[in-house]
């Protein structure tokens, strides 16, 4: 016969084992949890914010100086007269975002800097502790990474498409019109571009877990493969510098066509491939690393 004081003790036992269990139903991880904190992560730190508006401004700026000084208004020249020096020689849309050239270091270093800069102060360890299957902590820090940095890219391309075609008709100089054959393509890719960059950068940190190291590889893969690359492969292998990460990225963000890229849905899925191949990778070793 079960007493009133066994019973009791039992009742307190079981309610207090309830209320030891709601906190941790109420606070298990999720998909929007991981990303919710990714993104105040990313955008409470002072660093990533202003390298994210100094890409921004520094691409209409460099857009409304290069249409300056094609134009002429710089160096004095106008368009009838002697070629201006700089971006005479290239056409109205290269020159107007002739700052993502610049843009793609920063954009890059700022994603090595999201991927490894937890390594250097050891604050990774309270990340994977926090999320000991690791894949949905690395998959919200890209979301919260692409939900920043691509809109700023895609807004810096189209107001230094705008700002730079005004400087542009105003000088008298052709402009590449909006609705003109690739021009829209051209000009969102290229913000697409820059983003996709980032996210190449932000791998490379997770992978080498080295800010110096992860800038390098994307400095390599970016900017010296596609040059050195080209040279050193034989001439029946040429075809396979349109592959290169940057050589993909330019097919959808031009609109002039050569025999040596691929189209422009072509090298947008080669380029989607480069990252979702090394964010592969990345989350692979992730895995399979000691922190």
């Amino acid at each position: 016969m079960t007493t009133p004081t066994s019973m009791n003790t039992t009742a307190g036992t079981t309610t207090a084992r309830t209320r030891h269990a709601e906190p941790t139903r109420g606070y298990r991880i999720t998909g929007l949890r991981l990303l919710r904190s990714e993104l105040i992560r990313f955008t409470t730190v002072r660093s990533n914010v202003i390298t994210v508006a100094a890409l921004g401004l520094l691409m209409v700026l460099i857009g409304v100086i290069a249409a300056a000084t094609s134009t002429g208004a710089v160096t004095g020249v106008g368009p009838g007269g002697a070629p201006a020096p700089g971006f005479a020689g290239t056409g109205p849309l290269a020159t107007v975002l002739a700052g993502s050239t610049p843009g793609v270091l920063v954009v890059g270093v700022l994603g090595v800097l999201v991927g490894a800069r937890e390594y250097g102060s050891g604050m990774i360890r309270t990340t994977m502790t926090a999320d000991p299957r690791r894949i949905g902590a690395f998959l919200a820090r890209i979301g919260a990474f692409i939900a920043v940095v691509m809109p700023a890219t895609v807004l810096a391309s189209l107001v230094a498409y705008g700002a730079g075609t005004a400087m542009l008709s105003a000088g008298g100089a052709p402009t590449a019109a909006w609705g003109d054959p690739g021009v829209a393509r051209a000009v969102i890719g290229t913000g697409v571009y820059l983003a996709g960059v980032g996210l190449l950068g932000l791998c490379l940190g997770v992978l080498t877990r080295s800010i110096g190291q992860g800038v390098g590889w994307l400095v390599g893969l970016v900017m010296v493969l596609p040059g050195f690359g080209a040279l050193l492969l034989p001439d029946d292998w040429q075809h396979v510098a349109q592959y290169f990460p940057s050589n993909a990225g330019a097919a959808f963000t031009t609109i002039t066509e050569s025999s040596s890229q691929l189209g422009a849905g072509p090298g947008a899925a080669v380029f989607l491939a480069w990252v979702v191949g090394l964010g592969t990778v990345a989350a692979v070793m992730l895995r399979r690393r000691d922190v």
